[in-house]
């Protein structure tokens, strides 16, 4: 697990421990009052701490205003660095970002001020401050390492010589579950209160005061630009969205798709606390002027790997803050990947191993509620693994939920598929523990695939499906240890209260490729990740697939089917690895890349483009 800061505070939080229900679905996990622990033998091994020395909300909520300007207070005794600032100007340009003014503030102990009466005054006040007695500044906190913590917003008015600040939109507006007829614009406020959206000359407002808000518009035309403008106290933010075709007017247009954009080496930017944020908002950036109507990216968002609810939430909000000014114009709609996972930890001393489950409860505190809380998105997923084959108890909740990790869309003539190939996963030691592995869709999830695609195949208005899943079916260069293949080692397989699934990895791969390929003949390809690198795998009868001593039925295949790989979002590279389908794959790459899918009517035109350099990687027609 990665060292996540190189600075501690002494200063932890403290919170009673009371024990708690263990979900049935695990083995040798029982709590007390002294917390979570993992049964070995006569020994209780205790979950490791979250360590929490900070909390999310202290990075945008104690600021205070002076007659000087904004004075902050993170509350981290330990923290020293640097806090950059600058104005943000909402009227300059459709892409709103701080500009850094010449000058930074030191943290000392976690406090720090921005003087704006004395800096950022008359010919620095490029936001006209002064006379409108309000404006909004960005900010950065860099630790004394040199580490970037958090990118955060400001917003403050200026009346008889005192700042003083108020609530402002800390993350958004986002636009959500895009259709022909509406969206959803969600955004995050530094303090609960009401807001609201005025479009096409309607007014939608906030039911009740929120951190959290999600406000619905509807009753609009098919494929029609809108201007939105969102009010939140003094502030309006003032942007646009574009509905969708009406379904199967097979008009022509662009997505784009990556994953993997957990931080990367080089410091800086491609390192913004969990997340390649320089990556992501280059990908973003080249999204919006290839004129892609949504963004589809597939796990591995952020490091992750926690213990720490509070250092996943500020990880995912510096991936939010990375592609957010192009969030407010169309969709980016986020998969659920390994990196996601928030778990507890038991560290075997005697063994010198680390088990580790998926944090619960699962209704409010596992990782898949975590990720529930972080996005929106839709919501005709399955269930949950409850009451399939394997559920220990069929009378209550032992799984946790699926909501907003599985789940389908559509934009046009394509449907989209999206899929959770680390659902309650269990990263090390599942024998014991149990849990599920690494790229293994389990039963309820596999069921739900085929009903999808089967409503899809009497769709009129879809002729192309694309199945988005993190693992690739075929690994080829970093993870053939593991995801679909796991080195050819069919014994890999779920264990749920002790008792492992029947199937292994390679029969689940197949009856996955017997869903997809054999009973759908509009899926064109899998859209995967994981590995950080791009490159595209040809699927046919012919392609080889198995290892030498393979004694289970083997899946026939009855036309081509293709995989395109983009892991290559910022996370570190993975070469290319031997497999016994590797003449199959195309143009094996370790750029960063951005997949752009050309739609138009039946032909589908692929075109891959390192979002740096802008350089041409691939290019070629999967359907014409």
């Amino acid at each position: 697990m990665k060292q996540v800061l190189t600075w501690a505070c002494s200063l932890l939080f403290v919170f009673p421990l009371k024990a708690q229900e263990v979900p049935e679905v695990y083995s040798n996990i029982g709590s007390d009052e002294n917390g979570v622990f993992l049964q070995m033998s006569n020994q209780k091994i205790y979950a490791q701490a979250a360590g929490d020395y900070f909390h999310f909300s202290d990075f945008y909520n104690n600021i205070t205003g002076t007659e000087a300007g904004l004075e902050f207070d993170f509350k981290i005794p330990d923290l020293n660095g640097t806090l950059y600032y600058g104005f943000i100007n909402y009227k300059d340009g459709s892409f709103p970002q701080p500009v850094y003014f010449r000058e930074s503030s030191p943290i000392v102990n976690g406090k720090t001020i921005i003087p704006i009466a004395r800096n950022l005054s008359g010919r620095y006040d490029m936001i006209g401050w002064e006379k409108s007695g309000k404006g909004i500044l960005g900010y950065r906190i860099m630790t004394d390492k040199g580490l970037i913590l958090y990118d955060g917003k400001a917003a403050f008015i200026h009346q008889d010589t005192l700042f003083t600040a108020v609530p402002t939109v800390i993350e958004g507006p986002f636009i959500n579950k895009l259709t022909h007829k509406g969206c959803v614009i969600s955004f995050v406020t530094s303090q609960e209160v009401k807001a609201s959206i005025k479009t096409n000359n309607k007014t939608f407002t906030d039911k009740k005061a929120s951190i959290k808000h999600e406000i619905e518009i509807n009753r609009l035309e098919a494929g029609t630009q809108y201007n939105y403008q969102l009010t939140l106290g003094e502030f309006e933010y003032d942007f646009k969205f574009e509905t969708s075709p009406t379904p199967g007017s097979r008009k022509k247009f662009t997505f784009a798709y990556g994953s993997d954009s957990r931080s990367g080496q080089g410091g800086g930017e491609r390192d913004i606390f969990g997340t390649n944020a320089y990556i992501m908002k280059r990908i973003a950036s080249l999204s919006m002027a290839e004129g892609a109507k949504f963004v589809q990216f597939t796990g591995d968002l952020i490091d992750g790997y926690e213990v720490s609810r509070e250092r996943m939430n500020l990880q995912y909000a510096n991936w939010k803050h990375a592609v957010e000014a192009y969030w407010h114009y169309i969709p980016f709609i986020p998969g659920f990947g390994n990196h996601e996972a928030y778990n507890y930890i038991f560290h075997d001393t005697i063994r010198n191993f680390n088990y580790l489950i998926d944090h619960f409860p699962f209704a409010n505190d596992s990782g898949e509620s975590l990720f529930q809380d972080n996005f929106v998105l839709p919501e005709n997923g399955p269930r949950s693994e409850d009451n399939s084959t394997y559920d220990p108890d069929k009378s209550k909740d032992d799984f946790p939920s699926y909501k907003e990790s599985v789940f389908w869309y559509t934009y046009d003539n394509v449907a989209m598929v999206v899929m959770n190939s680390d659902y309650w996963y269990s990263p090390q030691g599942l024998s014991i523990v149990s849990g599920n592995l690494h790229a293994y869709i389990m039963d309820n999830q596999l069921k739900w695939l085929e009903k999808t695609l089967k409503r899809f195949e009497k769709n009129e208005n879809i002729d192309h499906v694309f199945v988005t899943v993190h693992t690739p079916f075929f690994p080829n260069g970093g993870h053939v240890k593991d995801d679909m293949w796991y080195n050819g080692d069919n014994r890999m397989r779920p264990t749920v209260n002790g008792k492992t699934y029947d199937e292994g990895i390679i029969e689940r791969r197949d009856k996955l490729l017997d869903i997809i390929v054999n009973k759908s003949t509009k899926t064109v390809a899998a859209l995967t990740g994981d590995e950080h690198n791009y490159n595209m795998l040809t699927i046919t009868e012919e392609m080889d697939r198995y290892p030498e001593t393979y004694n289970h039925e083997k899946v026939k295949l009855s036309r081509t089917f293709y995989q395109i790989n983009n892991g290559a979002a910022g996370a570190p590279y993975y070469a290319q690895e031997k497999t016994p389908w590797m003449k199959h794959v195309r143009n094996f790459s370790t750029q960063n890349a951005l997949v752009l899918i050309d739609v138009e009517g039946s032909k589908i035109h692929v075109r891959v483009k390192n979002p740096d350099t802008l350089e041409l990687i691939d290019e070629y027609d999967l359907r014409k």
